[in-house]
């Protein structure tokens, strides 16, 4: 993304590198068999699967409940501190922010009821890094700030549901073309005034 500090964060819109990747990410889901896709409200993600939607003639539909974690109604200076204070004790919430288990039941619900509507299809299913590892903590609870912290951006992960739950397809890979894509996630530019 390109934080700006004057702008709403889910305003904040896919930085030039981010732009490039989300080129790049058209071609990936292509090769996925992607049927549908569904985004976050946040600008930063809607400009992400844009392109492949645009190519392929789908209807990106915005949900709600795949939106980024609030932390607080003020900006956060200290990152790092909040992000292992809220993995050590997921009922921690800075004011007016989400704690992680309100993250995660909320992403958890929105994965699940759209996976209901479409049973058997592929689905692009775009969020942010602290949502998806929550979602993945639900999943896998061994799933820690080590691996949250290993996200990269773009990411993907091949989830499938099932009667029993959702079950994590850790061997998949979505290639070599995307293995070149993805970043570390704190090449992330920085807010800038």
């Amino acid at each position: 993304s390109r934080p700006l500090a004057h702008q709403p964060e889910p305003e904040w819109r896919l930085s030039d590198v981010g732009a490039e990747q989300a080129l790049g990410l058209a071609g990936v889901l292509r090769l996925l068999g992607v049927q549908r896709v569904y985004t976050s409200p946040y600008q930063r993600c809607r400009d992400t699967l844009a392109p492949f939607a645009a190519a392929h003639g789908l209807e990106a539909v915005v949900h709600e409940g795949l939106r980024e974690r609030r932390v607080s109604k003020e900006r956060v200076m200290d990152f790092r501190e909040w992000w292992v204070r809220s993995w050590a004790d997921f009922c921690y919430a800075l004011e007016g922010g989400e704690c992680s288990w309100t993250c995660r039941k909320r992403i958890v619900a929105a994965v699940d009821a759209i996976a209901r509507q479409h049973p058997g299809e592929t689905l692009a299913l775009g969020s942010h890094g602290n949502a998806i590892a929550l979602f993945l903590h639900s999943v896998d609870a061994a799933y820690g700030i080590a691996q949250a912290s290993a996200l990269r951006t773009p990411e993907i992960v091949k989830v499938v549901r099932r009667d029993d739950g959702f079950t994590w397809e850790r061997t998949f890979t979505a290639g070599a073309e995307f293995e070149r894509l993805a970043t570390d996630f704190r090449l992330t530019p920085g807010i800038v005034a």
